[in-house]
């Protein structure tokens, strides 16, 4: 029963709104705390530390997650994907981990809500990338179009570029003053896998499709005998 709720057109208007309330919501982070907050230097997290950051961040982080677990329950519509809704399931309990916990300021330091921030948030990004590989792969055998896979392809490897890169800025950011522009790259992988999203929820729909069901008459025929089959043997009485 539950499957089949996840398969109704409600549970795909739920995802695709979730993912637009999402991208809305950082959309308008950008705009609404433009003179407050870099987005060159700064990480996306920074929003959340002031208003109307402190509302719009949890709600597009926990809009994200919605379409994410929607997707866990539905399907992705590929062959072998318990592992890909397992993922996706992970990355919605990662993203409102991170929307619990803020991350810490220059002042605070990296206290513990702030590390759970870093960590729920990396580790979110990070099962999307490998959703989006094993996506890509799967694709194949479910027989999707070639700029299909090829854009999945695409995804994978942005998204794994960009987060080594964010890694490396937060961790290393005196390598290649990484740490003065390390909010370029959050931003890219932000916007890509919200895409990779948005390309789940419509490949979802082969999972609500209904299966053809034969009809009797096409089973029946099936069974009929051939034409061509040898009849079965006629007993010729002999006349006395």
């Amino acid at each position: 029963m539950n499957r089949t709720l996840f398969r109704s057109p409600a549970a795909e208007l739920a995802a695709t709104a979730g993912l637009v309330t999402s991208v809305a919501s950082f959309a308008l982070l950008h705009l609404l705390m433009s003179e407050a907050v870099d987005p060159v230097s700064t990480p996306v997290s920074m929003y959340a530390l002031s208003s109307p950051g402190t509302v719009l961040f949890p709600l597009g982080a926990v809009s994200l997650a919605l379409s994410c677990a929607i997707l866990a329950g539905r399907g992705v519509g590929l062959p072998r994907q318990s592992l890909v809704r397992f993922l996706l399931g992970s990355t919605a309990v990662m993203l409102v981990l991170a929307s619990l916990f803020r991350s810490g300021t220059p002042e605070s330091g990296l206290t513990v809500a702030a590390q759970i921030h870093r960590y729920t948030a990396g580790a979110a990004f990070v099962l999307l990338t490998v959703a989006a590989g094993l996506c890509a792969v799967r694709m194949r055998e479910s027989g999707a179009s070639t700029a299909v896979r090829r854009a999945l392809w695409w995804v994978t490897a942005l998204a794994s570029l960009t987060f080594l890169t964010t890694a490396v800025n937060t961790f290393l950011p005196g390598l290649a003053d990484g740490g003065d522009w390390r909010g370029v790259p959050q931003r890219v992988l932000l916007v890509v896998l919200s895409a990779l999203v948005g390309v789940l929820i419509a490949n979802s729909r082969l999972e609500a499709a209904p299966r053809p069901v034969p009809s009797p008459r096409s089973v029946g025929a099936g069974m009929a005998p051939r034409s061509d089959a040898p009849g079965a043997p006629v007993l010729i009485a002999s006349k006395s």
